[in-house]
């Protein structure tokens, strides 16, 4: 009779430690929501006037808030330097300058929510951890013990980045740039608002990081490195927007080309497998050679002179081709000609290459993933009247993807950074877009730092998305 509500009391309903938290809970979400209510940047920047050395000059206007300004003080006319930066700094009109105005505003048009996305993110985010935190301390008073367990490591990750998005908040307010700061610091310093809310921030780090013995989770996860890093490329982009920014705009379509390829080729490559690693336990000996050939010979050569050799030498092969068919029968002149044609655009000799080789890596982890599995299951499929390809497809393979999931993942992690190779092919990819940019501006080290962390952040979302979906797919042997 008395189980349910102890438990409540000892989660944080009526006195102690507990009691304190769940107070402190409320009142760091209400000092953030009434600080968005209160005045926070209610001046903004409205034009900007840029010198240089040899009187070019260049004149920006600023309907709703500064933007470019930093990468314009920074990209200074052919043989000019930058000589002087001046501001014009008014109230704002359209709203008093809170943080809901300022939300309100920018969400208002499409085309706003799209121009200052970043600025939009940054201001929600605290709100959003301040309706966290009053469910949090909703789920305290209704005593849901396990609920309350699930909701720390969320709710401190949240807090922990509401600080970090209030500074970055304000500043978007002068473009990132410290110069632009100085011009005007007491204009364009944050009002009581801005302090309120970010008390409000503090607090809730404080106190959900007081929950963490409530839990065995661990507060940090790799998830936060592809966060760190992220954020990293982000920054740089700007407070030194010359070069990152433009490096930024010059590469980014090569991550396209870049994530469009591994798909492509990751997905070939599983079908591949797949029948690589069938032929590889086939009773057929003909099959079974093939497979096995096919594997052996792929995995002794190094995939860049698989990509080499699709690209340079196939279409020698294709003219060889031609010549054999015309040797044969000059009535076979059609068919030599399509051979005479044919030829592999760089995208297409770049899937071709991957498919073959990582096809044959992941030949053999189908192979051991299917013999993983006991006979048993094979023979239980085949006495219930199923045809062996029913008992694959129904019982064996469900059961072995298991034990194929972790080392497929980690191929497609490895498929990932060995696409840089295709660059030798004239592949527009990340490395290729890298390569172009330090050919015209021989900025090497922040090229290449650029490019670096770009391939660190899709390593390290791809090994995490990996190792969640193993975990989920995770059983007792």
């Amino acid at each position: 009779m008395t189980n349910g509500p102890s438990e409540a009391v000892g989660i944080g309903s009526s006195r102690g430690r507990a009691d304190w938290r769940l107070v402190m809970l409320v009142v760091s979400s209400v000092l953030i929501l009434a600080g968005y209510a209160l005045p926070m940047f209610p001046n903004r920047i409205t034009e900007a006037v840029t010198r240089y050395s040899l009187g070019a000059t260049r004149w920006s206007s600023f309907s709703v808030l500064v933007t470019e300004q930093h990468y314009n003080q920074n990209t200074a006319p052919l043989n000019q330097e930058l000589d002087s930066v001046a501001i014009e700094v008014a109230p704002v009109t359209a709203h008093a300058g809170s943080g809901w105005a300022w939300l309100a505003q920018l969400l208002a048009p499409r085309e706003r929510l799209g121009k200052f996305f970043s600025l939009v993110v940054c201001l929600a985010l605290p709100v959003i951890a301040a309706l966290y935190m009053l469910a949090w301390a909703w789920v305290l008073l209704r005593g849901k013990r396990d609920t309350h367990e699930q909701m720390i490591v969320p709710g401190f990750s949240l807090a922990l980045l509401t600080p970090v998005c209030l500074w970055l908040a304000w500043q978007h307010q002068f473009d990132f740039s410290a110069r632009l700061l100085g011009l005007a610091s007491a204009a364009l310093a944050p009002r009581a608002g801005f302090y309120l809310a970010l008390l409000g921030t503090l607090l809730a780090c404080a106190t959900a990081f007081s929950y963490r013995r409530d839990t065995h989770r661990a507060l940090f996860s790799w998830w936060w490195l592809v966060l760190a890093t992220a954020l990293l490329i982000w920054l740089l982009t700007r407070f030194r927007p010359q070069p990152y920014l433009e490096i930024w705009n010059f590469i980014s379509d090569g991550i396209v080309v870049t994530l469009r390829l591994v798909a492509t080729s990751f997905g070939l490559i599983v079908l591949v497998s797949l029948l690589g690693g069938l032929g590889r336990i086939s009773h057929n000996r003909i099959i079974y050679g093939i497979a096995s050939l096919y594997v052996e010979i792929v995995r002794g050569i190094p995939l860049l002179v698989q990509l080499l050799f699709i690209w340079f030498a196939l279409p020698q092969v294709f003219d060889g081709i031609g010549d054999l068919l015309l040797a044969i029968s000059p009535g076979l002149e059609g068919a030599a000609a399509v051979f005479y044609d044919l030829r592999l655009n760089p995208f297409t000799a770049a899937v071709a290459g991957f498919t073959l080789c990582y096809g044959a890596y992941g030949a053999e982890i189908f192979r051991a993933g299917i013999a993983s599995i006991h006979r048993g299951q094979m023979e239980a499929a085949r006495s219930l009247g199923m045809t062996p390809l029913q008992s694959m497809r129904f019982v064996v393979l469900p059961q072995a993807i298991r034990v194929i999931l972790p080392p497929i993942g980690n191929e497609f992690v490895a498929l990932l950074k060995d696409s840089s190779l295709v660059s030798v092919l004239a592949v527009s990819d990340l490395t290729r877009r890298g390569r172009e940019y330090m050919a015209r501006t021989f900025l090497s080290f922040d090229t290449w730092i650029m490019v670096a962390l770009c391939y660190l952040v899709l390593t390290l979302f791809s090994s995490r998305a990996v190792e969640y979906i193993e975990s989920k797919m995770r059983f007792e042997r």
